[in-house]
């Protein structure tokens, strides 16, 4: 592996070791944007052609390799719903329920999405390491241990990611928030950027006065019991109802205790609810989810609405002497309060999903090739040499590692082919897929 990319993975897992160390915890994967897949626990109809596998127990790098078995996954891509595959057992699973799966494939159509054993998408001890696809599978082939970097030293767990409910309150920082930014002033402190965020109880309508239903205009005002609070864990957030902005409402005792799993919040009543109860937004840590989408029953979704002036540079970059200003909650308190924007259509609000370090954001400019790690999507004819619209290559250097859902076994992976049935070789034909694997089996 190169030293730039072995100091990248080494600054990611410093970062979230720090950030652990001192009270942190939670984040989130994104989600791509259309085209998507949504996971299910729930098993579908066996695929057209049987999958295969074809492990080995050949070493598959020179010396002292904890990486022994290689194996080769095909599968027909379901249309819609999901196929799993324990590789502990080199084999398919019958269904996606359990622990005892390790990576999730999700079709939906043209496309689909990968998932690991964990959080919202299972029941194990499932993760991906940090900041996948950073590695080409030729630098993976040069890990000769999951567990610890290229000096001997292990990795620590807090760099295994699970699956998390990504939200309006997911970002692409360090530590995945659109709420707070970490380690600002050089230490390992979360700031609140004190955005304003409009949470609907009513997610098929973009009305945002409360005509056709609730509308909350929140802000995260810290993580510590208030701005000026020491213990870590402790979310606080102000908000007002839309239809009376002028009434500002508080988090009770400086903030939520989200130290020990979800806490869910009621902001009609302002007051702490439970996930079977009335509940509008949740927290654990510095994650937050909304009653909606894939976290929850009800219809609430969120937008961004305003950024405050003076946070963030040209580039994006946080700007440490605002976001250490002790007057930052008066300054904000107008934005809260103030006019709002809202969104332009229904599908703008952001309905949680499910997100993976296995699913990433999307990158590319339509109608240009639009990469989605695993493989690259053509929205045009012209997009990708060889392709058609709507059809899917595979990327083959793109891998990372994973861990089982079972929690004590490894393995990289790659998505090596995709191809179209021949009958009907257009976007919208049988997909078979083969993704391949190095294992490294539990003590």
């Amino acid at each position: 592996m190169s030293s730039n990319t072995r100091l990248q993975y080494l600054a990611t897992a410093v970062a979230l070791a720090a950030l652990a160390a001192c009270g942190g915890g939670g984040g989130g994967g994104s989600n791509p944007s259309t085209p998507t897949a949504t996971p299910s626990t729930t098993p579908t109809t066996a695929p057209t052609t049987a999958p295969t596998t074809t492990p080995t127990t050949s070493p598959t790098t020179p010396g002292t390799s904890k990486f022994t078995q290689s194996q080769t996954w095909t599968f027909d891509l379901p249309a819609s719903g999901d196929v799993c595959y324990d590789f502990d057992a080199g084999a398919q699973t019958a269904d996606c329920t359990g622990s005892v799966w390790d990576v999730k494939v999700v079709g939906a159509g043209r496309t689909a999405s990968l998932f690991t054993n964990s959080g919202p998408s299972g029941t194990g001890q499932g993760a991906a390491l940090g900041t996948p696809f950073t590695y080409t599978w030729d630098q993976l082939l040069t890990y000769t241990d999951a567990t610890k970097d290229a000096t001997g030293v292990s990795v620590p767990g807090v760099a295994w990611i699970a699956d998390k409910a990504s939200s309006v309150f997911s970002g692409n920082n360090a530590i995945q928030s659109a709420a707070f930014e970490y380690g600002v002033d050089g230490g390992h402190q979360l700031s609140p950027n004190f955005r304003t965020f409009l949470l609907t109880s009513n997610s098929a309508s973009t009305d945002i006065t409360g005509a056709a239903g609730t509308v909350y205009a929140l802000q995260m005002t810290g993580y510590y019991g208030s701005p000026t609070g020491t213990t870590s864990g402790w979310p606080s957030f102000r908000f007002v109802n839309t239809a009376n902005p002028s009434q500002v409402f508080s988090s009770p005792n400086g903030g939520v205790n989200a130290t020990n799993g979800w806490v869910y919040y009621n902001l009609a009543s302002n007051s702490v609810s439970s996930e079977s109860g009335t509940w509008h937004i949740a927290f654990n840590r510095y994650s937050v989810k909304l009653n909606g989408g894939a976290s929850g029953s009800g219809t609430v979704a969120g937008f961004l609405s305003k950024t405050p002036a003076g946070f963030y540079a040209a580039n994006g970059s946080p700007i440490e002497a605002k976001f250490s200003s002790t007057s930052n909650l008066t300054d904000t308190l107008p934005d809260l309060t103030g006019s709002q924007t809202g969104p332009t259509a229904v599908n703008k609000w952001v309905k949680d999903t499910i997100g993976s370090q296995l699913a990433p954001t999307y990158t590319g400019v339509y109608p240009a090739a639009l990469n989605y790690g695993w493989f690259s999507y053509a929205p045009t004819a012209s997009a990708i040499p060889g392709l058609g619209q709507h059809q899917l290559k595979a990327n083959e250097q793109a891998a990372t590692l994973v861990r089982s859902g079972a929690g004590n076994s490894y393995a990289r992976m790659h998505l090596t082919n995709i191809s179209y049935a021949p009958a009907n070789p257009a976007y919208n034909g049988q997909q078979t897929w083969t993704i391949k694997f190095d294992v490294q089996a539990a003590p």
